[in-house]
């Protein structure tokens, strides 16, 4: 597999700051990134009316689509003469979370880095439209941020990686260590053993004793993953203070990974 990263762009600042992160995990892995944009027609956008009939003007949607590519071909070269590694950029016309997912695919993406939020049409949260789209579709794992985690230093030393026993759970193990390794830093297994009852707080509790700086999780599997996705997960993409390395396996891609110790935390 090719060490391309992908980066969705929306032409906000906060989107742009992915590209800080990506591009220092390229330059790690001998990698090169793919900046993609997507700019969604006038006439996506108008209703249905049995009243009236709405036109967008065809000269206004193409004054913005003109905009957008400018912009973006503007944004691959400065960021490919700032960090010295190959940078393409795409501006595919359609929904953003679709084009996202098919530009990685077409593209065989190592991983998608991005923010949670933006604006303009790309604009929404993680397990919101856009990137819970890109996370349940995209074949790679996605390395999703915050406002708060985006501005973190872009230097990975130590990666907690959240486990629940299942085969589903541990595909995330050969994307988390690729990633580590790049970095050169250190791994923890966390799995709760017996599960407690709220398997949240004590994930909290152990990421604030141990501060690592990602946290890597696979979105399908049994018990912990399935609770952890849809409550903590949410929380510390959109508001945390780290990133999250996030992939969502798909049965026919998922790959035997060796077992890893695991830390097992007491219930109690």
């Amino acid at each position: 597999m090719p060490n391309n990263l992908l980066v969705p762009l929306d032409g906000s600042p906060l989107a742009d700051e992915a590209v800080a992160h990506a591009a220092e995990i390229a330059r790690r892995v001998d990698g090169s990134l793919h900046l993609v944009r997507v700019h969604t027609p006038l006439s996506s956008f108008v209703p249905a009316s049995d009243s009236s009939v709405l036109i967008p003007d065809p000269v206004l949607d193409e004054r913005l689509r003109v905009g957008a590519e400018q912009w973006l071909e503007r944004r691959a070269s400065a960021v490919a003469e700032l960090n010295n590694i190959p940078v393409t950029w795409e501006l595919r016309m359609g929904i953003p979370e679709a084009e996202i997912a098919i530009a990685s695919s077409e593209r065989r993406s190592r991983l998608i880095v991005c923010t949670t939020r933006g604006s303009g049409s790309a604009a929404g949260a993680l397990l919101g439209s856009v990137a819970d789209s890109i996370i349940r579709f995209a074949k790679c794992p996605v390395l999703a941020m915050s406002r708060r985690a985006a501005a973190r230093d872009v230097t990975l030393h130590r990666m907690l990686v959240l486990l629940d026993g299942s085969e589903a759970s541990s595909t995330i193990q050969p994307h988390a260590e690729w990633l580590a390794r790049a970095f050169a830093a250190g791994v923890e297994y966390l799995r709760l053993m017996p599960a407690p009852p709220h398997p949240a707080d004590a994930i909290r509790r152990h990421i604030a004793a141990t501060n690592p700086d990602v946290i890597a999780l696979a979105t399908h599997g049994r018990g912990l993953s399935r609770i952890f996705l849809g409550g903590v997960a949410d929380e510390l993409v959109r508001t945390g203070d780290r990133p999250i390395l996030v992939f969502r396996p798909h049965e026919s891609s998922w790959t035997k990974v060796a077992s890893a110790s695991s830390i097992l935390l007491s219930a109690g």
